[in-house]
């Protein structure tokens, strides 16, 4: 059985990043079935689907007010293993601290119509031109140069989440 404080710590954070409540606008939607109205709002229009993982779908989308495009990542039945939904709480939670040009930036969080209709999560991330396993495994001919880059970027990262979350994550004594 999920607790109703995870139910709440998701809804409380989609509230305390102080967005409004959007939409998907379904105009341009190439494969509808992964995206559904959500919200009272159209301020996306969606492009495409450009990505399925274990946890969802990812569709590029067009932000109507700011004329930005974005990356939306729709996690499906958030709620249907309790270990799924921590992990997901967590890795928001961490996300939206992180500011860093190798660690991709949360925008938004969308929320649902109401806490009874909260099934799924869709979060707004800014757009990249590709994922690190797209790279790879669509160029054979990657030099040594490229994996050394791909390499300092994540070690970057790693050193900005390892120096900068100290502070936030254990507190100074």
């Amino acid at each position: 059985m999920l607790s109703a404080a995870l139910v709440s710590s998701l809804y409380g954070l989609a509230t305390s990043l102080e967005l409004k409540q959007v939409g998907w606008g379904l105009q341009n939607m190439v494969d509808s079935e992964f995206f559904t109205e959500y919200g009272e709002a159209n301020r996306y229009q969606i492009q495409e689907v450009i990505g399925k993982g274990s946890y969802g779908v990812v569709g590029s989308a067009i932000d109507t007010h700011t004329g930005e495009k974005v990356a939306i990542k729709k996690i499906n039945d958030i709620f249907e293993h309790v270990s799924d939904a921590t992990r997901i709480l967590r890795e928001i939670k961490l996300l939206r601290l992180l500011r860093h040009p190798d660690i991709v930036e949360v925008k938004h969080i969308m929320l649902p119509p109401s806490r009874r209709e909260f099934k799924d999560i869709y979060v707004v991330f800014e757009l990249m031109e590709s994922d690190l396993h797209q790279v790879i495994k669509a160029n054979d001919d990657l030099t040594p140069e490229h994996y050394q880059f791909f390499l300092y970027q994540l070690l970057r990262a790693l050193k900005y989440i390892h120096t900068g979350l100290t502070g936030i994550l254990l507190p100074k004594l």
